[in-house]
């Protein structure tokens, strides 16, 4: 049985910050693109999604150097096999490299047998690209089976919930996983999807509101944010100035932590917020798939 520990007590971030910030891009391309009722494929729509791997990458990665700032690519195993130099170049600057599925399969469409290989399929592409390998999760809308799986081949956190917001942990037979919970108003998808135009403003006015009350809060305990970004929408010119508006506002404040998946898994799990019963083991420990 899985159990879920909330944190007990005061939480704090590295260097006594007062909110983390988790920024993360879920790097897909064109898997969603499937042929209409007629067998034609939408060949503008397919065109639109692989703008993120094929080009949209680089300026992204350019805004984050240029900031100083270190991200999450929750990546899919077929953009890491169809798109090397983008791995290669996304882990040369030091950011996470996190499983996103292979085609960003549809999670609840699966049996566990399928998950289960996705998750392994993906991981090995992941490794092979960037040398090391993945050790955070964030499939495409989770399964009865997905926490189970990334317990059994000993993911470190996964990022799915929605339904709270601070990290917590799952536990089951002494292993461990942190959840690393979303919210839908840091999601990029507020710019429009595909063959939409979108209002970068809008989306700008509402990140700064998302961030604008967790900092507030902040200032009685510390806070986290995060934020879910695709290259393919986020990526292009326009949006992509919005995005480093934002990183620059939120660098603009005292006591800002961005951290990456594992870097706020980790601190959660070293401190133990949650308070987890039982022995604690992490997936490492207890001779999980990680490396």
């Amino acid at each position: 049985m899985i159990t879920a520990y909330h944190p007990r007590g005061k939480v704090f971030w590295p260097n006594r910050c007062r909110i983390a910030v988790f920024l993360s891009f879920d790097f897909q391309g064109g898997e969603f693109v499937v042929p209409m009722a007629n067998g034609k494929m939408n060949l503008e729509d397919l065109a639109q999604a692989e703008y993120g791997p094929s080009t949209g990458i680089w300026r992204i990665l350019r805004i984050l150097k240029e900031r100083g700032v270190k991200a999450t690519f929750l990546t899919c195993g077929g953009i890491a096999e169809r798109y090397p130099e983008a791995m290669q170049a996304i882990a040369a600057d030091g950011h996470e490299v996190a499983g996103h599925g292979y085609h960003h399969e549809v999670a609840r469409d699966l049996s566990r047998e399928q998950e289960s290989d996705v998750c392994k399929r993906t991981a090995e592409m992941l490794q092979l690209r960037t040398g090391k390998r993945p050790v955070g999760w964030r499939t495409c809308t989770q399964s009865p089976n997905t926490l189970e799986i990334l317990l059994e081949q000993g993911y470190l956190w996964n990022s799915n919930s929605f339904q709270y917001d601070l990290p917590f942990v799952w536990e089951s037979s002494g292993r461990t996983l942190i959840e690393l919970p979303r919210q839908p108003y840091g999601d990029g998808w507020i710019y429009g999807g595909l063959n939409t135009a979108g209002d970068p403003i809008v989306a700008l006015r509402v990140w700064k509101a998302l961030f604008d009350e967790l900092y507030q809060e902040s200032a009685a305990a510390p806070s986290y944010c995060p934020f879910v970004m695709h290259p393919f929408i986020s990526s292009r010119p326009g949006k992509a100035k919005v995005m480093a508006d934002m990183i620059e506002y939120m660098q603009s404040h005292e006591g800002v932590w961005f951290a990456t998946g594992s870097e706020v898994a980790e601190w959660w799990l070293t401190q133990n917020f949650s308070q987890v019963p039982l022995p604690r083991v992490s997936a490492r420990a207890a001779g999980g798939a990680r490396a």
